[in-house]
């Protein structure tokens, strides 16, 4: 059996890939002093880059921030019905329910 080659290859990132749906907006010093409405300070040659996706995901994590964890009126509503024995159970929705989320998940 003879010696076995270790050695690792590192290759510099490929630069000629697009990035699709990627949004980017380069400000030069000259461009971003035009605009009095910019507050980055000159020289400063810095990008960011959001995709939409994203953009979409930050507005969606915004709007379910908002959203309370328990719906407490809904907590006392079934509280009450099982205080009063008029709680029904459907053992059958529940399977149903629980087959639908194990379809999605395959």
């Amino acid at each position: 059996m003879g010696p076995t080659d270790n050695t690792m290859n590192i290759r510099a990132p490929r630069t000629d890939l697009n990035q699709g749906s990627q949004q980017t907006n380069p400000v030069s010093g000259e461009s971003r002093a035009k605009n009095a409405s910019d507050k980055v300070p000159a020289g400063s040659s810095d990008t960011v880059t959001f995709t939409t996706t994203a953009s979409e995901m930050l507005k969606l994590q915004e709007s379910l921030a908002n959203i309370p964890d328990i719906d407490n009126s809904r907590v006392a509503t079934i509280k009450a019905s099982i205080a009063e024995g008029s709680y029904q159970i459907n053992p059958e929705k529940i399977v149903d329910s629980l087959l639908s989320i194990e379809k999605d998940l395959t």
